[in-house]
């Protein structure tokens, strides 16, 4: 089911918000680190990196 969220300036950077049920749902919590892979032209994947 895909999600539409809006980009955002903070500082010098754009930031997206991760809804909450998706961050519960996957356990992500405030200070986890994500990884950002691209996948293609305009695309890219999430994942958690686990600190083990």
């Amino acid at each position: 089911m895909p999600l539409t969220r809006k980009a955002r300036v903070v500082g010098s950077s754009l930031v997206i918000t991760i809804p909450s049920q998706l961050a519960k749902a996957h356990d992500i919590k405030d200070g986890d680190d994500l990884e950002i892979i691209p996948t293609g032209i305009a695309e890219f994947k999430i994942r958690k990196v686990k600190n083990d």
